[in-house]
């Protein structure tokens, strides 16, 4: 039964563990979180303040209380966790202190705040808050029982002026002359430099004389160029507190005629110009050309939006940063511009398009899909391991853009080509293949993992190495692509004659030189002798767009050099009027997209039909890929042709989005974290233009795009919100479209606009509110706190009816120190024998233990006293009795008797009975021999023996 019993408790224990068993108990501590304000508007010496307020407090701890810190500005970091510590050495946090989110720090310290103890929150702060809502953050506090006290701060602005607002007529006309309206706020009366940057140019420089208190000033500017002006407005005080506030701009479109941005290739592989004919089309069609090289092509997006079109005539990508070619997407995608690219030897597939945001933005993608027109390819790539390679740029190692190109280059194969990958230094490293075209994305995905090594390129070798991979490929086409360092490149010993006895077998060098230095002239010589091609860079960046451009050379069929005369496959605006077209000579290769418009396409012998022009819409903007050039070389047929001008001026203008002249006024306001736009659309005619389906994409600083549906508000007006989160401009695209009206190709409303978005509201305000304090305090029955710092942890807050603490662990504790006593009833046996045997331990521990008996009385002492003198006499006599060798005297119990104890002390005052150290020796007794007659027994005892003794003289008498 008690083993049953043992194990049943067990289990409940377990069970009751396992559910989450919990106790209640009352709370009586006291936690205290600190949420100092850490922003700009605090400042250093009110901060210091904060921390001496703080300290103080701590000291006022009760035994049982805990504190924690949090220090708060655009976010909320903790200081320091819930201690019991009453010392704080000082601030070490961090915080982003251009805002002051007081929502987000009451968010986080109620978090920091154990739910079994009294809850206070104590703000430090000044009472400007610029991010967050901190009344609804209050509300969450009171719902969840906790105060919150304010320490308000009252920081006394020192000298300051700050430009409040700035407002430009949002369309101008160039060489209009017009006030720029600007708003400035003083603390005094004070005289400040003034200067108006007109873009680059400086538009108005002179000075103020500012009135204490917030007042307008207008400052007359002109009107510059056509395009987006950005007025930026810059004031220099003598005493100032933040410089921060001390510059703002406005926005403004000056109208004129379109222009469109032509960017040409500086360096055409023949040395050909592929852009004069195209300009001169152009011009003689009335279209304003800009003409830049590729390093001109604007990567800021208010630039990029002065125009309405941008036109690449044969420019590789290799010649464009990857900032550039995001520009341009987000340009055409987002803010509704056009792009035409125009063919070459040096552009789509064979210009490194692949896998950059061009080809994303183009109709065609860069790949051919038929592999039957490509012959079989092998390729080794050898790429640089040295140190040199663990240099970064943009954040990136060299090594990993190297990595990147060789996974590009994998991924342009062809099921039946072959790739291998060799990374070396003074020795081949890592080495992925030879994997054929079906494995190409593992080939990729490891090419993309390899990292730097030390040292420099040994050439020879790595050739060596390479040219014994590459001789066991039988594919008709094999192709080496060296990349090394133009400073680092070792071993150049014999790589010459190397290089000339692969070419004589049919197998070609190409070479990718990074940086200029003492190495290039080698590297060029190999290159040429291997029959392929060299490629200096300064930019690592350009590597991938490099390799793939020169993986789709290699492959050759992506060059299409052969007379046809290109078939019409879809009607469109840009052939309008066009009824006829003269014959090509050639073309690069691609493929179209499935959403675009094949309007022309090739007709070969091989019957192949490659998009030749293609077009498609691509967010808000189009997009225009035309394959084959606009030179003598492959269109000297077009350039003679009578109607060349009108072709090209109509597919221009079909990238152009027609109604970016809409009568539509954009105005964006902000109020907290929110911006507004409003637009107010009406038609040519003045009538409001109702029921339009109203898209607005916002293009951030930073490049990032949001969109935002406007809904309806009044006659012709339309309003939406976005959230700005970067300082700076902001490009505004509306697009609206009416969904009673089908088919067309121009929407009722497109307009772009810009906006600012102008300094933290931190340096805005420049009084405390201890006000607003004072109201989220009230909002959790909390209030105001002096000096009294007792007053923080004072113990007069409702604690939690009962706080719960799980007891799990202690379930567990029992039920693990129980079992060993179940294993035991289960495995010992006790026998009454056993039992008996510990009663009598147990009973000998206690006399052992027990208090000694009281004092003798005196007769019983008396008596006592006779009886031993008795016994002695009885022992003198017995001592004259011959003693038998061997033998002596034992009682009834076998044992030879003990001495009695010796007493001494006085018992009667507590002395202990203490017995003797050395008992003296027991009296010797002669034992005569057995008589045949029984003998008279022995006595038993010494009372035994005396009365034996006494019986015995009363006979004699």
């Amino acid at each position: 039964m008690l083993s049953l019993g043992l194990r049943l408790l067990i289990a409940l224990l377990l069970i009751a563990g396992l559910a989450g068993l919990e106790v209640k108990r009352a709370a009586d501590e006291l936690s205290v979180v600190f949420l100092v304000d850490a922003s700009d508007s605090m400042p250093l010496a009110a901060r210091q303040l904060a921390l001496d307020y703080v300290r103080s407090a701590l000291q006022r701890m009760g035994p049982k209380d805990k504190a924690g810190v949090i220090l708060f500005g655009a976010d909320a970091l903790v200081e320091r966790t819930l201690s019991d510590k009453k010392e704080l050495e000082s601030f070490t946090s961090k915080v982003t202190s251009i805002q002051t989110d007081l929502a987000g720090a009451i968010r986080l310290g109620l978090a920091l705040l154990p739910a079994d103890t009294a809850r206070r929150l104590v703000i430090l702060s000044d009472g400007i808050e610029t991010s967050g809502d901190a009344y609804e953050a209050a509300k969450l506090a009171a719902a969840s029982g906790t105060q919150i006290t304010v320490v308000p701060f009252r920081v006394q602005a020192g000298t300051e002026a700050l430009i409040v607002d700035v407002n430009a007529p949002s369309r101008l006309r160039q060489g209009e002359q017009f006030s720029l309206e600007v708003v400035i706020d003083s603390t005094t009366d004070q005289q400040v430099g003034v200067r108006v940057l007109g873009g680059a140019a400086v538009a108005y420089e002179g000075a103020l004389r500012l009135r204490s208190g917030r007042h307008g000033y207008s400052l007359p500017l002109v009107a510059g160029p056509p395009g987006f002006a950005a007025y930026r407005v810059q004031i220099a005080p003598l005493t100032d507190t933040f410089y921060q506030n001390n510059e703002l701009a406005a926005f403004s479109q000056i109208e004129g005629p379109p222009k469109v941005l032509l960017v040409k290739n500086v360096n055409p592989r023949d040395g050909v110009d592929e852009s004069k004919e195209l300009i001169a089309a152009l011009q003689a069609s009335n279209i304003l050309v800009d003409v830049a090289p590729a390093s001109g092509l604007p990567s800021e997006l208010p630039v990029l939006a002065n125009y309405v079109s941008v036109i690449l005539v044969d420019v590789p990508a290799r010649d464009l940063s990857a900032r550039q070619m995001s520009a341009i997407q987000t340009y055409v995608r987002d803010l509704g511009g056009g792009l035409v690219v125009v063919g070459g030897p040096s552009s789509f597939g064979v210009g490194g398009y692949f896998k950059t945001p061009l080809e994303e933005t183009l109709p065609v993608d860069m790949e051919i899909k038929d592999q039957k027109r490509f012959p079989k390819v092998t390729f080794v790539v050898v790429m640089d391991k040295s140190g040199s390679m663990s240099a970064t740029e943009g954040g990136v190692m060299k090594i990993q853009l190297a990595g990147e190109g060789a996974a590009r280059v994998a991924e342009l194969m062809h099921d039946f080509d072959e790739i291998t990958v060799v990374a070396f230094d003074t020795a081949p490293v890592d080495v992925i293949g030879p994997l054929p075209g079906t494995e190409r994305d593992q080939a990729a995905s490891q090419a993309r993992t390899i990292g730097p090594g030390g040292g420099g390129i040994y050439v020879y070798e790595a050739m060596q190495f390479a040219a014994d991979i590459i001789r066991k490929s039988t594919n008709p086409t094999r192709h080496i692509i060296l990349l090394s360092d133009g400073q680092d490149s070792e071993h150049q010993e014999g790589a010459r004659d190397l290089v000339r006895t692969l070419a004589d077998e049919g197998i070609t060098l190409s070479v990718v030189s990074i940086g200029e230095g003492q190495d290039v002239p080698f590297l060029k010589d190999i290159a040429a002798l291997g029959n392929g091609r060299f490629h200096l860079t300064q930019e690592a960046a350009s590597i991938p767009n490099i390799l793939t451009s020169e993986a789709a050379e290699v492959q050759r069929n992506y060059i299409i050099e052969e007379p046809f005369f290109p078939l019409q496959r879809a009607p469109s605006p840009i052939l309008q009027g066009i009824t006829a077209v003269p014959p090509l000579q050639g073309y690069i290769g691609t493929t179209a997209k499935e959403a675009a418009r094949m309007i022309l396409v090739s007709d070969l012998a091989d019957g192949s039909h490659d998009p030749i022009l293609a077009a498609w819409q691509y967010g808000l903007g189009r997009s225009v890929a035309w394959t084959s050039d606009a030179t003598g070389r492959w269109a000297k047929n077009w350039v003679s042709w009578n109607q060349f001008a009108r072709f090209w001026a109509q597919t221009v203008r079909y990238t152009i989005n027609q109604g970016a002249q809409a009568n539509a006024v954009v105005h964006v306001t902000r109020e907290g974290e929110l911006a507004t736009v409003t637009v107010d659309a009406k038609s040519d005619a003045g009538a409001y233009l109702n029921g339009l389906t109203m898209l607005v994409n916002v293009v951030g600083p930073d490049g990032q795009t949001q969109s935002v549906s406007l809904q309806q508000v009044a006659p012709g007006r339309y309003e939406g919100t976005f959230a700005p989160a970067t300082e700076g401009a902001y490009l505004i695209r509306v697009a609206g479209s009416d969904p009673n009206q089908s088919g067309g190709d121009t929407p009722p409303v497109a307009q772009t606009a810009g906006w600012v978005l102008s300094y933290s509201p931190e340096y805005q305000t420049l009084a405390a509110d201890p006000n607003f304090l004072a109201r989220v305090a009230q909002l959790t029955g909390g209030t105001v706190v002096g000096e009294d710092l007792g007053v923080i942890f004072t113990h007069d807050l409702q604690a939690p009816a009962r706080a719960t603490r799980p007891i799990w662990p202690e379930l567990f504790t029992l039920a693990l120190l129980l079992l060993p006593l179940d294993i035991a009833v289960r495995r010992l046996v006790v026998t009454r024998y056993d039992l008996q045997r510990a009663g009598a331990r147990l009973r000998a521990w206690v006399v052992l233990h027990a208090p000694h008996p009281a004092p003798v009385p005196p007769q019983r002492a008396e008596q006592l006293s006779a009886l031993f003198k008795a016994k002695d006499r009885a022992g003198v006599s017995s001592t004259n009795a011959p003693r038998t060798q061997g033998h002596e005297e034992v009682g009834a119990s076998g044992r030879s008797p003990m001495p009695p104890p010796i007493v001494t002390g006085d018992r009667s005052k507590g002395d202990q009975l203490i017995a003797p150290t050395e008992a003296p020796p027991p009296p010797v007794v002669a034992v005569p021999p057995r008589p045949s007659a029984p003998s008279p027994t022995v006595p038993s005892s010494t009372s035994a023996a005396l009365l034996a003794k006494k019986r015995a003289r009363e006979k004699k008498e």
